[in-house]
């Protein structure tokens, strides 16, 4: 298990190569109200994430990967990505493969077996294993960071569509898009009761996607143009994006509270917070043509571009809620 320190180690790391550090890029942001901070949450320049030399699988428990001696594997079409430490998966539609890259040894080895396709979902656990949501077959695989198949879990849905993991990576939560609600699975195997997002007796409308917090899960609503900041118990908190999100697909959630929604009208990429104004980051100016997935841990937001075939990398600003 790799704790916090390491983490932040292996994160700075990973900045270090990446050179993140700059001014703020921002499009068309209204001024917050005081005490608010969604606007000027990324800094430049960049680091742009192409892909990486061969290299063997990484050792379990955060290792240090070694760094890839192999042929250079470019990246053709990125799609759902995570992000945790060092280590970057990446979902290459054109290829249909899972891509495990390391960010300080420049280095990528592919996960054999792991299910890519349209409506992949991705997430990293805290000991580095790789969560992939196999929609087809309607189960969730986790691999380890050697590649050895761990577990497999049934969705406990018809339909799933996202995946996230909470309590420390001790619970799995898959969400159903079609009947607007998410199952969470222990990793003993256990099903805790299908929560259902409502507000005042009135069910939302999607569960599109997911991502975990300290104090929420928030959940995109793709046909009401929203993102609700949900209680575990289902209960809808909050709901952000009503006037500024078109056609929202993704999002990610940082450790402020801030909300990063990608949107392919524009294309652009919004921030939301609760007690914020909008800010609308123009997806050109941040050098993506049509972004493809999104992943965030500590200060470090990646945003992966189908067209371009790479991932683009991000510091954060610190900026707590309002």
């Amino acid at each position: 298990m790799v704790n916090h320190a390491r983490r932040r180690l292996l994160a700075a790391a990973g900045l270090a190569v990446a050179g993140c550090a700059g001014d703020p890029v921002v499009s068309n942001a209204p001024d917050a109200p005081h005490g608010a901070s969604a606007a000027g949450a990324l800094a430049t320049p960049w680091r742009s994430v192409a892909g990486g030399f061969l290299a063997p699988a990484a050792p379990p428990f955060g290792l240090p990967a070694r760094p890839g001696s192999g042929a250079f594997v470019k990246w053709v079409a990125p799609a759902a990505i995570a992000l945790r430490a060092s280590d970057l998966l990446v979902a290459d539609l054109a290829g249909g493969r899972l891509w495990r890259a390391d960010l300080g040894a420049l280095s990528v080895s592919a996960v054999a077996g792991a299910p890519v396709g349209p409506g992949s979902a991705l997430a990293l656990g805290p000991d580095l294993s790789a969560w992939v949501l196999d929609v087809a077959a309607r189960q969730v695989l986790r691999f380890a960071r050697d590649g050895r198949l761990l577990q497999t879990f049934r969705a406990g849905t018809p339909t799933p569509g996202a995946l996230a993991l909470a309590d420390g990576g001790a619970t799995l939560l898959v969400a159903d898009a079609g009947l607007a609600q998410w199952v969470e699975l222990r990793s003993a195997g256990a099903v805790v009761p299908t929560a259902l997002p409502a507000r005042d007796g009135q069910r939302i409308s999607g569960t599109d996607a997911l991502a975990v917090s300290r104090t929420a899960v928030w959940v995109l609503d793709r046909a009401a143009a929203r993102v609700h900041r949900v209680a575990r118990d289902g209960r809808v908190l909050a709901s952000l994006g009503e006037g500024t999100l078109r056609q929202p697909f993704a999002l990610a959630v940082d450790r402020d509270e801030r909300v990063f929604v990608a949107d392919t009208q524009g294309p652009a990429l919004h921030v939301l917070q609760v007690g914020a104004a909008p800010q609308t980051l123009d997806a050109a100016a941040l050098g993506v043509q049509q972004i493809g997935g999104l992943a965030i841990d500590e200060r470090v937001l990646a945003v992966s571009d189908r067209l371009l075939g790479q991932v683009q990398l991000f510091t954060l600003r610190p900026g707590g809620p309002a």
